[in-house]
């Protein structure tokens, strides 16, 4: 989940539209058919161009989760090699599915041992295929926060400290997560679908030869992706067993959905336009779960005026839709016309969140959670609320606080402290434990 109000580019629609929104199905080139234009590494079939590049075949091709369909070569950091990758997952309930991503690894002779994965699982993007951060020309960069000068983007693009990662000797991979890039509604936050789509991806990446990835891997997730990353330690064991995961880290996770979303949390800091993102935010859950769960109706939730909005999340990108909010009932004090209260929300939805709230059961792996206390989008609190659930159980969990620190500025004010966390974690060292 990100805080982002101002409007999008056109420059950033015009570069995503560019790729991420095919409709029509295409089927790959083989490597003779190209003669290495576009060829991520020998044996993988090279993907499309352009926007087809994101709609797979059909119907899906038999497969374990995982596979790779295609892939296609991009631009990468100095010293490294990219690919956009599409690869077969599942939904929660287990039907399968295509993803898309991104893939990037040194260019030079690998360990005797392969290169360890950090699996990277990005924040909230929006509803619509085309935000997609792989679907951008070159996605395979270090994080382009939206709010910088810097980006041409209407969303945040590539991978907080990506060359780093990449100098150390890892392969990092990157899921867009089902439904944004490939056809579907995108299941937000629904916990066991983004971890099984963040889990493909690495088996993704080990298929491509080149990488020489092993089985060591390490996650990293913000916002959206730190509540996936979560997930992943409950579930890699019974989902992708030869995964060795030694440590997941999260950054201002979207963690505690049933609490939240049962009024239990006490308020956090805000900001004059913080509340209308939060209902653009909610928006999302709502459409991800009636996506996942047909047993939920929208009309429970959301009052006419939310229904209508509801249609704008599958058309807008989270910024784009989060100004038209701001715009249409935020300015003018009526955000309440959007949603039913809370305490008349049914009880099925309220069961669907705390099944999709991570820390009621252990993870297999080490945990780090990064949280600014300035942050209007997660809430301060939740994530305290998150961690002495994970406290419960046996693995160390290590919870740091930057004073001062919001939404945005939190991949840059840690990085220092994950990326030796997890470095630790690739070499054995024991994890630190404040709990």
């Amino acid at each position: 989940m990100r805080r982002r109000l101002s409007a999008i580019t056109a420059a950033g629609v015009a570069a995503i539209l560019a790729l991420g929104c095919g409709t029509a199905a295409a089927h790959p080139a083989t490597p003779d058919e190209v003669r290495g234009n576009g060829q991520c590494a020998p044996g993988v079939p090279v993907g499309p161009e352009g926007k087809d590049f994101y709609d797979p075949p059909s119907p899906l091709p038999e497969g374990e989760h995982g596979d790779l369909l295609w892939a296609r070569e991009v631009n990468a950091p100095d010293g490294a090699r990219a690919c956009r990758i599409l690869y077969l997952s599942t939904l929660h309930s287990g039907a399968p599915v295509a993803v898309s991503g991104i893939v990037a690894w040194p260019d030079k002779p690998a360990p005797r041992g392969g290169r360890n994965v950090v699996a990277w699982a990005h924040g909230t993007v929006g509803g619509p295929r085309m935000c997609a951060p792989s679907a951008v020309p070159d996605p395979a960069v270090d994080l382009v926060d939206y709010f910088t000068y810097d980006s041409p983007y209407g969303i945040d693009v590539g991978v907080p400290a990506l060359t780093q990662f990449l100098g150390s000797g890892d392969v990092v991979v990157g899921t867009d997560y089902q439904g944004l890039g490939t056809p579907g509604v995108h299941q937000y936050v629904v916990g066991a679908t983004e971890a099984n789509n963040v889990l493909d991806s690495v088996r993704a990446a080990r298929q491509i030869t080149d990488t020489h990835a092993n089985h060591k891997t390490a996650v990293l997730g913000w916002s959206q992706g730190g509540g996936a990353a979560m997930f992943i330690g409950q579930n890699v064991r019974a989902y992708t067993p030869e995964t060795r995961l030694v440590g997941v880290a999260g950054l201002a996770p979207a963690a505690n959905l049933g609490p939240d979303f049962a009024g239990l949390v006490p308020p956090g800091p805000t900001s004059a336009t913080s509340a209308a993102h939060n209902a653009a935010l909610r928006i999302n859950v709502y459409r991800g779960f009636l996506a996942a769960y047909p047993e939920l109706r929208a009309a429970d939730v959301l009052k006419p005026a939310g229904l209508k909005a509801l249609k704008g999340d599958g058309e807008a990108c989270i910024e784009h839709f989060s100004d038209v909010i701001q715009n249409n009932v935020g300015n003018n004090g009526k955000l309440d016309t959007l949603f039913k209260p809370l305490r008349e929300v049914p009880r099925a939805w309220h069961k669907r969140f705390r099944e999709n709230t991570p820390g009621h059961a252990t993870t297999v792996a080490p945990v780090l959670v990064m949280q600014g206390t300035a942050d209007t989008v997660i809430n301060p609190h939740s994530t305290t609320q998150y961690v002495h659930r994970a406290c419960r159980f046996d693995q160390p969990v290590q919870y740091t606080k930057y004073k001062g620190a919001t939404h945005q500025t939190i991949p840059v004010v840690a990085e220092k402290q994950y990326l030796n966390w997890i470095a630790d974690r690739f070499e054995g060292r024991p994890a630190p434990d404040n709990c």
